[in-house]
C-alpha cells in the first residue's frame, strides 16, 4: 500500500514538473513573439494574427500552471 502511494506521489510531482516545463515554454515563446511585434518590419495586418496567436499560448501557459498548482496541492494533502 506504502509503495503504491509513493509511486502516486513520485507520479503526480513529475506530472507537475512537466507542467511548469511546458508553462514556461509556451511563456517564453508568447514574450519573444510579443518582442516581435514592436519591431517595425511587421505588416500591420499580420500583427493581429500574431497578437491573436500570443493570447492563445499565454492562455495555454496559465492553464499549464494552473495543473501544475494542483498537483502541488494535491501533493500537500496527501502529505498531512
Amino acid at each position: 500500500m506504502g509503495d503504491t502511494m509513493e509511486r502516486q506521489k513520485r507520479l503526480w510531482k513529475e506530472k507537475a514538473d512537466d507542467y511548469k516545463t511546458f508553462a514556461g515554454v509556451l511563456l517564453a515563446l508568447s514574450v519573444f513573439l510579443y518582442i516581435g511585434t514592436l519591431l517595425p518590419t511587421i505588416a500591420p495586418e499580420k500583427k493581429a494574427y500574431l497578437l491573436c496567436l500570443i493570447v492563445i499560448l499565454l492562455i495555454g501557459s496559465f492553464s499549464f500552471f494552473h495543473r501544475a498548482i494542483q498537483y502541488i496541492r494535491l501533493l500537500r494533502e496527501t502529505d498531512e
